[in-house]
């Protein structure tokens, strides 16, 4: 009789189950767990960011030549009118020393035919050709002189040389148009984002950014979305990537002074509400239709 209430009573997990899922209080933890996938939340999305100047300039080498100096140090505020580095002028130099040179010898020349003018038609003949060849080599000159003055580029406002280090520029051969530096002002700070393109969400300008900085992760700053690329690019990591910028939002001086150029950290951007179920199911559905082709 006891072996036989035992086994009477005993039920296995499947029966268990069963009679849970049939009863009235899981129906109602389905019902809740449904309604709390349709509560719309506000979309958001984690990118690599970086503070950066919004309105740097960029300071390129005038022409070809090799990097003699760069006298303002990295990262390190210059005034206008400094010099932010100098290209080897020794070729130019030389070369403008000799223009020198021959300008004076055609000016002699052409004062002797100026002076034999006179009396000899000949002489009168040639004293057009000199003439020109005066002014041929004064153009040389001033050509030559121009060339020395772009050899030592200056800062065209005051700022923060932004550039890697002085020894990797050092000796080193530049072409025309090759940036060097850039020229940034510390007071301009914004926020550069590299968005993966496998991340994207809808962003419109003036969405909300916070970005949390290596150094104070604790402590995010608040910034506002204002410019968006069409096409994406690679980042610095080598993934392909939307670039987008934001402002820094609010004036507060501690936060202006954390937001240091050249800080990286991690941002997060936020789109609009949808539902739950969507931001959860949102990256699996993606993975889904490129597997499947739908």
């Amino acid at each position: 009789y006891c072996l036989w209430a035992l086994t009477r009573s005993r039920a296995n997990w499947r029966q268990r189950w069963g009679r849970a899922l049939t009863g009235g209080w899981a129906r109602w933890l389905a019902l809740s767990v449904l309604a709390l996938t349709l509560i719309p939340v506000r979309q958001s999305v984690l990118a690599p960011a970086e503070v950066v100047a919004l309105e740097a300039l960029a300071i390129a080498a005038p022409m070809d030549g090799v990097i003699q100096a760069i006298p303002a140090p990295p990262n390190g505020s210059v005034a206008a009118g400094d010099i932010l580095f100098a290209l080897d002028d020794t070729t130019l130099r030389n070369r403008h020393e000799v223009a020198l040179r021959q300008l004076a010898t055609a000016r002699a020349d052409a004062l002797t035919a100026e002076q034999k003018a006179f009396g000899d038609e000949r002489s009168k003949a040639e004293l057009a050709v000199l003439r020109g060849r005066v002014e041929e080599r004064a153009a040389e000159v001033a050509y030559l002189e121009e060339l020395l003055v772009r050899a030592t580029v200056r800062a065209p406002r005051a700022g923060a040389a932004v550039y890697t280090d002085v020894n990797d520029w050092i000796g080193r051969p530049v072409s025309t148009g090759e940036r060097i530096m850039q020229l940034a002002d510390p007071e301009d700070a914004g926020i550069l984002i590299w968005l993966p393109v496998a991340d994207a969400i809808a962003l419109e300008v003036g969405a909300e950014v916070r970005l949390f900085l290596k150094t104070a992760p604790l402590s995010p700053l608040a910034g506002e979305l204002f410019q968006t690329s069409y096409q994406a690019t690679l980042s610095p990591e080598g993934v392909a990537s939307y670039r987008l910028r934001a402002r820094l939002a609010g004036t507060n001086p501690a936060d202006r002074a954390r937001a240091r150029l050249g800080l990286q950290g991690t941002a997060k951007l936020y789109g609009e509400r949808a539902p739950l179920l969507y931001q959860i199911l949102r990256r699996p559905l993606a993975v889904l239709r490129r597997w499947s082709g739908w």
